[in-house]
């Protein structure tokens, strides 16, 4: 099993897509959950996008501006503000939510980290989330999660279990489970996924499942974990 959590993705491939119009926090709209501007020298903001639009919506995504205490711009040297530069577009930065089909109704969380020796100006110590997404193309996965198990050994780390079964009637390319992880007062804390390796560009089929696995997760040090919450997901159609 395989956490690709911090795998790099591109923000150029969101250039061309339709995004759904989120001028509205009622289209879709950002839970913040715990922001720490320097946890062991990285800015870590976590959250929820809420698809408010009453249709799945895909590649859920939030730009991320940071400020100081002043509330001047906080500048930030990242793949996302690069590669948005040289498209000769405005250089916000930004982090794709780690659900790639978002249901209506439901959430996708993120994760939004950055090196401090990645900005330039004074120290962090505010910022601001604006969603959007894009409109989903062809025929929507689904894919469930059964039996899942969280068992804590002495030291506090977690080995998590279970099974993705795809429930739809199409095939899930890249099956893998979201897991959030919150705090008492239902703040998510930290964003990541488990996808197993014998699937990872590969399609499961309809009525098909895979176990997933991961041992030795640590609880997040910059909060107090209370509990998962726990979603299945598909990558795209195509690579």
């Amino acid at each position: 099993m395989v956490n690709r959590n911090y795998r790099a993705i591109g923000w150029a491939v969101l250039s061309g897509c339709m995004l759904v119009d989120a001028a509205s926090a009622a289209d879709v709209s950002v839970i913040p959950g715990i922001a720490v501007y320097n946890s062991d020298g990285f800015v870590r903001i976590a959250g929820e996008v809420r698809n408010n639009t009453g249709q799945t919506i895909c590649t859920p995504q939030v730009e991320v501006f940071l400020m100081d205490a002043g509330g001047k711009p906080v500048g930030v040297k990242s793949i996302v503000t690069e590669t948005k530069a040289g498209l000769g577009q405005q250089p916000t930065d930004g982090v794709i939510a780690t659900r790639q089909w978002l249901p209506a109704g439901e959430v996708a969380v993120f994760t939004y980290l950055r090196d401090r020796k990645s900005l330039s100006g004074a120290a962090p110590a505010k910022h601001e989330l604006s969603a959007s997404a894009r409109q989903c193309d062809g025929a929507l996965p689904k894919i469930s999660v059964e039996g899942f198990t969280d068992k804590v050994d002495a030291t506090g780390y977690h080995a998590v279990a279970g099974v993705l079964r795809n429930t739809g009637n199409i095939a899930c390319r890249s099956p893998k489970i979201v897991l959030g992880m919150y705090d008492a007062s239902g703040k998510l804390l930290e964003a990541t996924y488990i996808e197993p390796d014998e699937y990872f560009q590969k399609k499961l089929e309809p009525g098909k499942t895979v176990r997933f696995s991961q041992a030795s997760m640590a609880s997040p040090d910059w909060g107090k974990f209370a509990s998962f919450k726990y979603w299945g997901d598909c990558a795209s159609h195509e690579p």
